[in-house]
């Protein structure tokens, strides 16, 4: 069967990547988290992006399209003792939100585009592969494939 879009996983990361350096940190990586942080990760925080399974939905008309719910996550250094830093948590966040919203108002032609409409988003707390604690922020959205 001959495949009707670009379904390249590596292409998609690559458009995650774009999506967030710079945007929100230099610090971004696909799929999980580096087994060594650098000292930058440690003290500034930094992202992981992941993505789903692929959908195909393609119409038997022939428009050809589908679709991936995709995943960031903020790794956010606490303050001493394990509290919240709010400039950082909130700098990462709007960082993620303005990323969204860009992708998700660039031109309707582009090969990927983002849904504002199914953005979800948890916070949480995890332990590193460095045995670093970290207080994470979540955000899922929908990347649509042309």
């Amino acid at each position: 069967m001959l495949d009707m879009f670009d379904k390249s996983r590596i292409g998609i990361y690559e458009y995650l990547h774009g999506l967030f350096y710079n945007v929100v940190t230099k610090n971004v990586y696909p799929i999980e988290e580096p087994q060594e942080l650098t000292a930058s990760d440690e003290k500034d925080g930094f992202l992981v992006i992941r993505i789903g399974d692929i959908n195909d939905a393609s119409e038997f008309s022939g428009n050809a399209y589908g679709w991936v719910r995709c995943y960031v996550t903020a790794y956010i250094p606490t303050k001493t003792r394990g509290r919240l830093d709010k400039e950082k948590y909130s700098a990462f966040e709007q960082g993620i939100n303005t990323a969204i919203e860009n992708a998700a108002n660039a031109p309707a032609n582009a090969k990927y585009h983002v849904s504002e409409t199914s953005v979800l988003s948890m916070d949480g707390s995890e332990q590193s592969n460095a045995n670093n604690f970290y207080l994470t922020f979540i955000k899922s959205f929908q990347v649509f494939i042309s």
